[in-house]
């Protein structure tokens, strides 16, 4: 049996990119430069970002049996994800992205949906499970987030959940029944207005699992994250981006593995904002993600004169 340390559920898609000097408004036109096309998807994005800190990393996703789905699943298998559960979808076009990016880097998505979006809560399957330590979720199909969050419960593997403003739809009782069964939320700061609204109550860390951590990333100000406890603000660094594309899911990847690689929660959210910094710099959500030696040479270089470097070559996780 094959062993994962992560396993992650959700969507594997293909991404456009295009360049833009400003968003048209509706019958206008502007001239963008196209980037190609490159593997995304906010799990399939999570599951390279884990294999490239160093731990081993699974995908349930949905894939059409078209050309583009046969380009995603090959480029994301070089980083070594165990693919072996991918659901594939006979007659259907992959799930597919276009992402309008603006001169300073930020993005807009258009979804082209399919129905190889995400797999259907009942196509999950046991044997995924097999072998896992900790399972991650995305909400953009909230009976199949309880459905896999349900399974890793009688599995007893710790969980987290990548929460998206624009998925935060439907049932709010689903939604409290979803965090109450994860160890640590990922949301932005939108996320966390979205889900208080639909909650009718400000989303808060006891909502979660006993012992639960919510993480907030806001952009260029950084994150924070919040225990029953107490609440760690930690400063983003300084970048130029060219592609914030996947910086998120890269964040969220880093910091599951930094931790189930034995790192304190703030050293590994340190490590986790210098990954989704430096996987802004180049176009792609998967192409532009970084090894964990290049995020230690980037810690290195950035403390040099504060504090000593971490040895890039060794094994384990930095600690606090």
């Amino acid at each position: 049996m094959t062993m994962a340390d992560v396993l992650c559920i959700g969507d594997l898609d293909v991404d456009m990119f295009v360049d833009i000097p400003a968003m048209p408004g509706f019958d206008q036109k502007v001239t963008g430069r196209n980037h190609g096309l490159r593997p995304g998807g906010m799990a399939a994005n999570a599951a390279v970002a884990v294999a490239r800190f160093g731990c081993s990393s699974r995908l349930v996703a949905a894939v059409g049996d078209d050309p583009a789905g046969a380009f995603a699943v090959q480029e994301i298998a070089r980083d070594g994800v165990d693919l072996n559960h991918l659901i594939y979808l006979p007659g259907t076009a992959t799930f597919m992205c276009l992402v309008l990016l603006s001169p300073s880097g930020e993005k807009s998505l258009i979804r082209l949906g399919t129905d190889a979006y995400l797999p259907n809560a009942a196509d999950m399957d046991e044997r995924a499970f097999l072998g896992v330590r900790h399972v991650h979720i995305t909400y953009g199909s909230p009976e199949l987030s309880l459905q896999a969050l349900r399974m890793a419960d009688r599995h007893r593997l710790s969980t987290s959940l990548d929460l998206e403003a624009a998925d935060v739809v439907g049932d709010p009782e689903v939604l409290g029944t979803v965090l109450s069964l994860v160890d640590t939320l990922f949301l932005s700061e939108a996320a966390l207005v979205a889900a208080s609204q639909a909650m009718g109550q400000l989303l808060k860390v006891t909502h979660l699992r006993a012992g639960g951590e919510m993480i907030v990333t806001a952009g260029r100000k950084g994150c924070r994250r919040v225990t029953k406890d107490s609440t760690t603000q930690m400063p983003a660094f300084p970048v130029s981006p060219i592609d914030t594309t996947g910086a998120g899911d890269c964040f969220s990847g880093t910091y599951i593995a930094c931790r189930l690689a034995g790192g304190g929660p703030v050293d590994c959210l340190q490590i986790a904002s210098a990954a989704a910094a430096m996987a802004t710099l180049g176009h792609g959500a998967q192409s532009a993600m970084p090894h964990r030696a290049d995020v230690d040479r980037f810690l290195c270089q950035h403390h040099k004169n504060t504090a000593p470097c971490h040895d890039p070559d060794a094994n384990g996780a930095r600690h606090a």
